[in-house]
């Protein structure tokens, strides 16, 4: 199988502080990730002054600010932005932002950006649709994620995707639950298997937004192509995401159990694999002497029993066995030999 492309989503974890997206970057990069992503908005696009803040941003932030204020702080400046860009490139990991507003599409696009993530909450904005299938770039690519979306919405924008210009093989829709964090009973894993049967001409990934990294990990056997995971270096920092992001030792932890779990997988076909086939001897019995033999003697339930090891006559011939004359000597705990049995294949 693929390997799972792993995305770390720093967003805004960095809470404007250019030093600490960079120190982000590294840690995102020691804990194995394939890339990390940021956001790149402008809040006075972005929000309204008469926009509330979400639940669980008044949860983290309180509500004597509004969500334009909260977001103002947490914008990182375009220049900053092409300092990160390029450091988290020089360490060898991909690295791409979601834009948030119209002015910033056309900022990536400046930069020629390859992958373009389009957030749940734009699922539906049109015009904003329609501006990243455009982009005139070649090897695009657009991650979809789908949370708050039904089935119908999801192939509504689908469809505006395709009539501009993308096409089925260049999407990833991510499933993806927009709560922060997102209770276990509502990541809906099964979910994932529904959107590869219904969009089976798409890659299927995971945006996940549950605590810890127990769902990341056991979204792998799903088939997912992709998963993403907010990251943060400490969940007390002042912040709406903070506290729904995996901190550097579980990122390392999600990777190292995304990676265990691929090699685990294996095939539906039941095998004795190499690792386990030099214990069959050891492990498995065959029908060895009970007790000292003479030759002409019969086998009986007094004389012959069963123990390891495996390298002799199957105990699965024990009724055969029995009741037949042995054809030499034997001593106790000796492999029982007869013409006519071979020893069990090891």
């Amino acid at each position: 199988m693929t390997p799972v492309y792993i995305v770390a989503e720093i967003g805004c974890n960095h809470n404007g502080d250019f030093l600490l997206a960079k120190r982000m970057v590294d840690e995102a990069h020691k804990a194995g990730v394939n890339a990390v992503k940021f956001q790149t908005f402008k809040a006075d696009l972005l929000i309204s002054s008469i926009a509330p803040k979400a639940e669980y941003q008044i949860k983290q932030t309180g509500n004597a600010e509004s969500q334009l204020e909260m977001t103002r702080k947490l914008e990182l400046p375009y220049e900053e932005f092409i300092k990160l860009e390029e450091y988290a490139k020089s360490l060898g990991l991909d690295v791409f932002s979601t834009p948030f507003d119209l002015d910033s599409i056309d900022f990536l696009a400046s930069r020629q950006q390859k992958t373009w993530k389009i957030p749940s909450g734009e699922l539906l904005n049109l015009p904003y649709l329609e501006k990243i299938a455009r982009l005139p770039i070649v090897g695009k690519k657009i991650i979809l994620s789908t949370g708050m979306a039904t089935i119908e919405e999801i192939t509504l924008a689908l469809e505006v995707l395709n009539l501009n210009g993308m096409s089925q093989t260049d999407i990833t829709i991510l499933h993806c639950n927009t709560e922060y964090p997102t209770p276990f009973e509502d990541v809906n894993l099964n979910c994932i298997a529904g959107l590869k049967q219904t969009f089976s001409e798409y890659k299927i990934g995971f945006s996940d937004h549950s605590p810890g990294y127990f769902a990341g990990i056991a979204s792998v056997p799903f088939g997912i192509s992709l998963i993403e995971k907010h990251f943060t270096l400490d969940k007390n920092f002042d912040g709406p995401d903070h506290k729904a992001s995996v901190t550097p030792d579980e990122l390392s932890l999600l990777c190292k159990g995304i990676r265990a779990v691929e090699k685990s997988l294996g095939s539906h076909i039941k095998q004795v694999t190499n690792s386990e086939r030099k214990n069959k001897v050891v492990a498995r019995k065959s029908i060895v002497a009970k007790s000292n033999i003479q030759k002409g003697e019969l086998f009986t339930l007094e004389n012959i029993t069963t123990k390891r090891p495996g390298n002799g006559i199957s105990p699965m011939a024990w009724y055969d066995i029995l009741g037949r004359h042995a054809e030499r000597d034997f001593s106790e705990d000796q492999l029982i030999e007869h013409t006519g049995f071979t020893a069990q294949e090891i």
